[in-house]
């Protein structure tokens, strides 16, 4: 059998369905992350980690210049937005270029932190932090992460691995 190597370089940012091609310099997406609680009690000789919720997700893009349409979406925290990233995904096995195929990422959030700007000689560039509170990610047509705040909604590669949970409480 043989090995395959993906690679993933680029990607296009959309703001609710709105393309901005050519105009972030880069995005960092959110880190997916478990708080895991210590479990220490009698008659155990050894002290546990149990998972125990997922923190809050937060990431940044970077712009290029100022885009007053975004800035105008990102100066309201009160009102969501659909940010999408879809990337390109090479496959290599030893036979070279295997296949390509989308990456897509789809997150509603509400921007926590704008940059103004800092003016110098070199071209200014424009931070801007968000808050996720519902992220989707799929490769080539397959669910892989969907995770949402609001609805206790957590699906890892289609498996709904909070429906028991959401039994149990009543929601």
């Amino acid at each position: 059998m043989s090995v395959v190597i993906n690679e993933v370089s680029n990607a296009n940012i959309y703001i609710n369905g709105n393309s901005f091609l050519g105009r972030a310099k880069s995005i960092k997406l959110p880190e997916f992350e478990v708080e895991f609680t210590e479990h220490d009690n009698l008659g155990l000789i050894g002290k546990l980690k149990l998972p125990n919720k997922v923190n809050a997700l937060e990431g940044e893009i970077v712009w290029d210049g100022f885009y007053p349409e975004v800035s105008a979406l990102a100066y309201n925290p009160f009102k969501a937005v659909q940010l999408m990233v879809r990337a390109n995904v090479k496959a290599f096995n030893s036979l070279g270029a295997a296949a390509e195929v989308p990456l897509v990422m789809t997150m509603t959030v509400a921007f926590s932190k704008t940059a103004v700007g800092e003016y110098k000689k070199e071209a200014t560039e424009y931070a801007m932090t968000y808050q996720v509170n519902n992220i989707k990610q799929v490769i080539d047509g397959k669910e892989v992460l969907y995770f949402d705040a609001f609805s206790n909604n957590y699906r890892v590669a289609g498996e709904d691995i909070l429906s028991k949970y959401r039994a149990n409480i009543g929601g």
